[in-house]
């Protein structure tokens, strides 16, 4: 005969094993009382104390965090640059441009100039820590990857310098100008460049691991999601590429310079250019799915100023994004459809982080703006300078103009806690 032993607690039902619970205190087996373990402590994730690079991660999906208290922006400290010339630009350079988002970790914020210098400044008054000159102007985030740091612009080299001291590590040259941020993924640093080359390098010493075929000329950045890497080109072409080797799994069709960093979603990749459209690709296979075209606003007499030089950014099924003709716009992800706009006083350049509910960015007139993310409605603004191109949300709101004389870094204060990630 079959002999089951079956624990003290546990039943054999139609062959269906029931557990039986009891209260405490339990009996045992042996049957002496049994106090049950306490149960297991599961702590919360915390939000990430840092934005390394351009628009946070690799996937380029992170924004900063929060949540936000009601209250006005105001600038805390400035922090001016210089001006140079390059060989490309006769006329003086300072401030930065839409690529170039400034980095935070800790208390330490490093943003990269057209006066050919990466700045190390104190994230809550500004001072100086250290800077690094290039032979050209800056123009790409800085990328933070543990103590190390990659910078790039418009000498053609990439460096790596430490992070603590600024002093060199290594640096690589390219064929042309490298204004696109770098991400570093698995010890392995990835770039575009201006030469029409997408590159993966060694971050240990530079090595180059390999050089993809000739593209197109690559001004934007890209977003690396899983095992691919999705980026646009100023020849018109969207690029979905094997992140080990650089291979082109596919390519779409946009048809204009875009130099959007592309947004993955939901299945989905979002970009935009220079022709005033924002488009949608399937992010398997690279189909299109929808396109938009920004109307209005100062493209009433100037048909160049509908175009987009800044990224889509996508929370919770749906794109932000701030076009040339002056009008931000919230789209619906699936169909791109107008969920509301705002005109601001200028042509927008620079992304839009989301962070709470809040969306802020600046304009080429100098001013900050605030609005809500459900419904564009205005929460705060405030002037800082002249032109502003780039926009980083940290423990405060960092913002860089570009004035016609010098360029100004400010930090303005903003009432958030840094206490839950983005949306």
């Amino acid at each position: 005969m079959l002999n089951l032993s079956v624990p003290c607690g546990l039943r054999l039902f139609g062959g269906v094993m029931i557990t039986i619970f009891a209260t405490v205190p339990l009996i045992g087996c042996n049957g002496k009382a049994v106090t049950p373990p306490p149960p297991p402590v599961i702590e919360k994730p915390k939000p990430p104390t840092a934005v390394p690079m351009w628009l946070g991660n690799a996937e380029r999906n992170f924004y900063g965090t929060g949540p936000w208290e009601d209250g006005p922006l105001e600038i805390v400290w400035e922090n001016e640059t210089e001006l140079i010339s390059g060989s490309l630009h006769k006329d003086p350079w300072g401030g930065t441009s839409w690529p170039g988002q400034p980095s935070v970790e800790g208390s330490r914020v490093y943003f990269p100039s057209a006066d050919g210098n990466l700045y190390c400044v104190n994230l809550y008054n500004g001072s100086l820590i250290w800077k690094f000159k290039a032979k050209d102007s800056f123009k790409a985030t800085p990328t933070i990857a543990g103590d190390q740091i990659i910078a790039s612009g418009l000498d053609h080299h990439v460096y790596c310098l430490n992070k603590q001291d600024g002093k060199l590590i290594w640096d690589y040259e390219t064929g042309f100008e490298v204004d696109c941020s770098s991400a570093v993924v698995n010890g392995r640093v990835y770039f575009g460049g201006e030469d029409g080359f997408f590159y993966c390098l060694s971050l240990a010493d530079g090595s180059r691991i390999y050089k993809t075929e000739w593209l197109g000329s690559m001004e934007g950045s890209f977003s690396a999601v899983g095992d691919r890497i999705y980026v646009g080109t100023e020849q018109g072409d969207l690029f979905c590429l094997n992140l080990s080797d650089g291979s082109t799994i596919w390519k779409a069709r946009i048809g204009a310079d875009s130099n959007s960093t592309p947004a993955v979603a939901g299945g989905f990749v979002y970009t935009a250019a220079e022709d005033g459209y924002v488009y949608c690709f399937r992010q398997q296979t690279g189909e299109p799915v929808w396109k938009f075209k920004a109307e209005g606003g100062f493209s009433k007499n100037y048909k160049e100023r509908s175009g987009f030089w800044a990224s889509p950014v996508v929370v919770k099924n749906r794109v932000y994004i701030g076009s040339n003709n002056g009008f931000m716009y919230c789209l619906s992800a699936d169909k791109g459809e107008v969920v509301w706009q705002h005109l601001v006083r200028g042509p927008i350049w620079g992304t839009s982080p989301v962070v709470d509910g809040r969306l802020v960015f600046g304009d080429k007139t100098g001013w900050i703006y605030m609005l809500s993310a459900k419904d564009g409605q205005m929460l705060s603004e405030l002037k800082i300078g002249d032109n502003i191109n780039t926009m980083k949300t940290s423990d405060m709101v960092l913002a860089i103009s570009s004035p016609t004389n010098r360029s100004r870094t400010s930090a303005v204060a903003m009432t958030m806690e840094a206490a839950a990630p983005a949306p």
